[in-house]
């Protein structure tokens, strides 16, 4: 069965995908970078909050080199953004106010050299729960770690700060009922100020190139490039699973992440077009994710894309299944057969996202289209014919690993999540083809039977994802609401 499995529905941050960079080559190079200050800015944001647009003073700093040289990526160091939101952005009235709040940022910088530019989001920026004072506002502050910058060639090299979209999860007092909505926040630059972070001066060097070229994101992998010096397909990243898309080529990455842990539901229907009906995955199955194992930068036809990783499993009873479900159909249109039916992965789930690195014009949102990728086989027994029990023992399966995939769109940003993100969950759909079957009976073979009346191709699946738990955000923890299947 093919089947596309993507991920759940996080209430508390914005999706960590979107990148980077607008350049075709990368010249290596060597040196150490001298001595780091601490570059700061304080800048005035407007914020769409719930009671309208209000002012937002931000506080950016970060630790960055004085100097280096072309090919030395440029690493900034202890990111971090503080800032105050009014209470009246967190609740209708005070008696629904909060009792803390979590989350993530995602500041988007423009880093320029000689004319060139590339817009670098900073994503992922973790607000650590903070408790909302007795009197006054909330004062929040987001760190992380964000991609490095490597010069070509020699010149300045400018940091500047833009767009900043916040994803926070408010939490109720224990006791207090349910909590406020999530918030989706975004905040736009005003106008007639500085937003100039830091320079950091790349001096010439005999053999640098002084030719005008953006720098490029990074983190420390060199992509390999053919003797005419195109990039790399990014379908070359790995030998297997789950592929960004064939046109688009390889700028940067894989830079490993450290994952997070993550928890969630998935239930749905597949359709077995042969017997015209579906089955229905009506006990959802429990998904275990690492979040964020790597993330690549790719130059693909419509712009600049990310590619963020995940992998994980199913978990029932501590098999990696989904639980079993049961269908009833008309076997070859007039004989009522009912069977019990376990998807058993053969290997791990592979997921892959694509982000927009900068926001839709129109709609103010960054897009994303993930895809998930599994082994897996099919277990038929329990099969009654007419009401009478067949036997078709322990072992009647397809007779071959199928390739599960699904696909979910959505996009995150302005006036929050839509559609399908992997931490909000929503909606995967694709079709699966169904081997033919083997090991099915007892006295006699049956394989002919299954395989005559269920295998077959393109197969609708429609499956709907939870939003997800995830390790250090407390929202939709420690349990993920269960989906409903959804025809």
């Amino acid at each position: 069965m093919r089947t596309r499995i993507t991920d759940p529905r996080h209430t508390a941050r914005i999706a960590a995908v979107g990148a980077v960079a607008l350049v075709a080559g990368f010249m290596p190079g060597t040196g150490a970078a001298a001595d780091t200050r601490t570059a700061e800015a304080d800048l005035a944001y407007t914020c769409e909050l719930p009671s309208g647009a209000q002012p937002v003073a931000v506080h950016v700093a970060t630790e960055l080199p004085v100097t280096t040289s072309a090919g030395t990526a440029i690493q900034p160091r202890d990111v971090a953004l503080s800032f105050e939101l009014p209470r009246s952005a967190l609740a209708a009235s005070p008696d629904t106010e909060p009792a803390a709040v979590s989350g993530s940022a995602r500041l988007l910088t423009q880093v320029s050299q000689r004319g060139e530019s590339t817009d670098v989001p900073w994503q992922g920026l973790e607000i650590p729960e903070t408790s909302l004072p007795a009197t006054g506002d909330l004062a929040l502050r987001a760190t992380g770690e964000v991609p490095t910058i490597t010069p070509r060639s020699s010149g300045d090299v400018v940091f500047a700060l833009g767009q900043l979209d916040l994803g926070l999860a408010p939490s109720a007092a224990e006791g207090a009922g349910d909590a406020p909505p999530p918030l989706a926040i975004s905040c736009t630059l005003d106008p007639d100020q500085s937003a100039e972070l830091a320079t950091v001066a790349v001096p010439a060097e005999t053999g640098t190139p002084s030719s005008g070229t953006a720098p490029e994101p990074s983190g420390g992998t060199t992509p390999d490039r053919s003797a005419d010096g195109k990039t790399e397909r990014a379908q070359d990243l790995s030998s297997g699973g789950v592929q960004p898309p064939a046109d688009c080529t390889l700028m940067t990455g894989p830079i490993a992440q450290v994952p997070k842990a993550a928890l969630g539901y998935m239930a749905g229907y597949s359709n077995v077009n042969k017997l015209d009906g579906a089955i229905r995955f009506d006990d959802p199955g429990r998904l275990r994710l690492n979040l964020n194992t790597s993330v690549s930068f790719l130059k693909c036809p419509s712009g600049v894309k990310s590619w963020l990783t995940t992998d994980g499993t199913l978990d029932y009873r501590g098999k990696p299944q989904m639980p079993p479900a049961e269908g009833t159909f008309l076997t070859f249109g007039f004989m009522p057969t009912t069977a019990k039916m376990e998807l058993v992965l053969d290997g791990r789930i592979e997921i892959g996202t694509l982000g927009d690195s900068a926001p839709d014009p129109e709609t103010h949102k960054y897009k994303e289209t993930t895809t998930a990728i599994a082994p897996a086989h099919v277990r038929l027994y329990d099969v009654k014919v007419n009401g009478e029990p067949l036997d078709v023992g322990p072992d009647c399966r397809s007779a071959h690993s199928m390739t599960l995939e699904l696909v979910g769109k959505g996009a995150s940003g302005a006036g929050g999540p839509e559609g399908y993100t992997v931490k909000t969950g929503g909606p995967l759909t694709g079709y699966a083809d169904v081997p033919p079957f083997t090991g099915c009976g007892v006295t006699e073979d049956l394989d002919n039977l299954f395989t005559a009346s269920v295998s077959g191709k393109n197969n609708y699946t429609k499956m709907m994802q939870s939003p997800l738990c995830v390790e250090g955000v407390p929202a939709n923890c420690p349990e993920p609401p269960k989906p409903e299947p959804e025809r």
